[in-house]
């Protein structure tokens, strides 16, 4: 079998541009509504119906800093699997004793 080394050079430089865009690529934290929508495959009304009825939580799954809202893509997926972080669960908590203590 005879090989043809001729366009070693070129294979071993396109893989070095490729690694390098690998290892500087950092992945999107934060999506907006439309990225969002794309992402998790749910329509833009969905989403923002949502929001409206407090799905999606305020300072856990998303942040208003200005007119849109800008979603933690961290945290959509641990909604997505059914996963509660500390903060949810401590908020349910206190919810849950401020419910009861009005009642006894």
């Amino acid at each position: 079998m005879n090989i043809d080394f001729s366009k070693l050079d070129t294979i071993l430089t396109l893989l070095h541009s490729i690694e390098k865009v690998l290892t500087t690529q950092t992945e999107k934290r934060w999506l907006t509504t439309r990225e969002l929508s794309d992402y998790i495959g749910y329509s833009l009304d969905s989403i923002n119906k949502m929001v409206k009825d407090d799905v999606f939580i305020d300072g856990v799954h998303y942040y208003k800093p200005s007119k849109k809202l800008l979603f933690d893509k961290q945290e959509i997926d641990n909604w997505i699997i059914g996963f509660k972080s500390e903060r949810v669960k401590r908020d349910v908590n206190l919810v849950v004793d401020e419910i009861l203590a009005t009642i006894q």
